[in-house]
C-alpha cells in the first residue's frame, strides 16, 4: 500500500501541476517548477527503486515463463529405440 502511494502521488502530482502553479508568476517561477518536477521524479524512481529491491519488478527472463511456449519435443523415446 505505502509503495503503491508513492508511486501514484507524484503521478497525481505531475497531472495538476498547472493548477499548482496557478498563483506563482515572475522570474523565480521557471526554477521552482523545476525543482518541484525534479523533486516528483526523484519520489517516482525511490518507488521504482522500492519495487525492484521487493522483487516484485519483471527484471529476468524466468519472470516472463508463462508468456514463453514450452519446448516442442524433438524424439520420443520408448524402451531405448528412438521412436521419430
Amino acid at each position: 500500500m505505502m509503495v503503491g502511494m508513492m508511486a501514484v502521488r507524484p503521478i497525481q502530482a505531475f497531472l495538476s501541476l498547472s493548477q499548482t502553479f496557478k498563483m506563482i508568476q515572475g522570474e523565480q517561477a521557471p526554477l521552482q517548477k523545476l525543482a518541484y518536477i525534479s523533486g516528483n521524479l526523484v519520489a517516482v524512481a525511490l518507488a521504482v527503486y522500492k519495487c525492484n529491491s521487493m522483487g516484485l519488478l519483471p527484471t529476468h527472463a524466468s519472470d516472463w515463463l508463462a508468456f514463453a511456449d514450452p519446448p516442442q519435443r524433438m524424439e520420443y523415446v520408448a524402451g531405448g529405440i528412438a521412436l521419430l
